[in-house]
């Protein structure tokens, strides 16, 4: 039986990182499905907000992390519709806003590629906060969209049932299929340490969606605490207000984008993840964390909000600072037998919640060349 033929059009793929959840995402994909799909990949030459090419070669399509993988350098959007016209079972939009990698190529798509099977991923895309940003230009593409008959000319990929409900949303008559984004695999067993534990990690872009300032002007007045910020800005101005405070602050580090093998060693390195974001479609980060033991105190606006029952960290209503900062106070007294108890639960966490079997088969049927 011959693999179906998959071309994703997407702005950033590895060795780009600074994107984060959704090279995450679209990496992890391909790898465990390399070999039940043939998949070909067209992207940038240069990671989000970087003007350095990769040491790669670019304008050629090139055997690469287990897929054919086109790094373009310019003409984006002239490339991406070439990419159309190759032999391809499935079309596979990574995305939703992007002109050149997403808005466009899909819309030719929907006029001119009748035939072929459209899978469109909004990463999170058509949930409310993220229309909200920027919300005239993006209810515009919407409703472009929605005159144009995506409802019925195309499948979604929803990664969870919040996911789901978002899409809905925007696009009442909207098919969907679900399949949970693939993560790394637990890695340990857990954590043990006779140590203090007042190691802190956050990891994910500096933005408001993030409450990254928020974040930081809590450790600030928690001076006995390490805070390690890994992640790149997506606004210069909320940056500057952020190092502000981080530049005031011995106890915390901004430390950037970091690729991930040297993301492992955070996650290794801290006692605890930490994450007070507004929304989060999936949260790679999050669950990365838990994957390394790394016990997690998040915001109610992930998917994850039944970790707490599993032991595995503690779950924040986003406005309770009072609570915030009584449970890090908490985090840093457990004892040494409470903490690897943790740690162990966190790692169960993740083993119990992904069946990779199952999510598998759900996207052998998303990429399946039936609409």
């Amino acid at each position: 039986m011959s693999k179906p033929k998959v071309l994703i059009l997407t702005d950033w793929y590895v060795p780009g990182y600074k994107a984060g959840g959704p090279i995450t995402s679209l990496f992890n994909m391909v790898e465990h499905l390399k070999s039940d799909v043939q998949f070909s990949i067209f992207t940038r030459n240069t990671d989000w907000f970087d003007d350095q090419p990769y040491d790669l070669k670019s304008d050629d399509w090139i055997d690469k992390y287990g897929a054919s993988v086109y790094y373009s350098s310019q003409s984006h959007l002239s490339g991406a519709i070439k990419a159309l016209s190759m032999e391809i079972d499935v079309l596979y939009i990574n995305g939703f806003y992007s002109p050149l990698f997403n808005a466009i190529p899909l819309m030719f798509a929907m006029v001119f590629k009748r035939n072929l099977k459209i899978v469109v991923a909004p990463r999170g895309m058509l949930n409310s906060n993220a229309i909200a940003i920027k919300s005239k230009q993006k209810l515009a593409l919407i409703r472009l969209l929605r005159f144009m008959g995506i409802e019925r000319k195309v499948v979604f990929h929803a990664t969870s049932e919040k996911e789901e409900e978002a899409i809905l949303m925007v696009y009442p008559k909207a098919r969907i299929n679900k399949a949970s984004n693939i993560t790394a695999q637990a890695s340990s067993s857990g954590k043990i340490t006779n140590e203090s534990r007042l190691k802190f990690l956050s990891v994910g872009r500096i933005s408001p969606v993030k409450n990254t300032f928020e974040l930081v002007e809590m450790f600030s007045k928690l001076s006995e605490l390490q805070l390690k910020l890994v992640g790149t800005e997506d606004d210069q101005g909320y940056l500057e207000k952020c190092v502000e405070v981080i530049n005031a602050s011995p106890n915390i580090a901004a430390i950037g984008g970091r690729n991930a093998e040297e993301i492992k060693q955070d996650y290794q390195n801290a006692d605890f993840f930490i994450s007070m974001t507004s929304g989060e479609n999936f949260g790679h980060a999050i669950i990365e964390a838990l994957s390394f033991g790394c016990p997690v105190i998040i915001s109610d606006q992930t998917p994850w909000n039944d970790l707490e029952k599993f032991g595995a960290g503690w779950v924040m209503p986003l406005e309770d600072n009072a609570r915030w900062e009584d449970v890090l106070k908490h985090a840093i007294a457990l004892s040494d037998e409470d903490y690897a108890q943790m740690s162990k639960n966190a790692v169960a966490y993740v083993k119990t919640r992904f069946n990779f079997e199952e999510i598998r088969s759900n996207y052998l049927e998303l990429f399946s060349a039936k609409s």
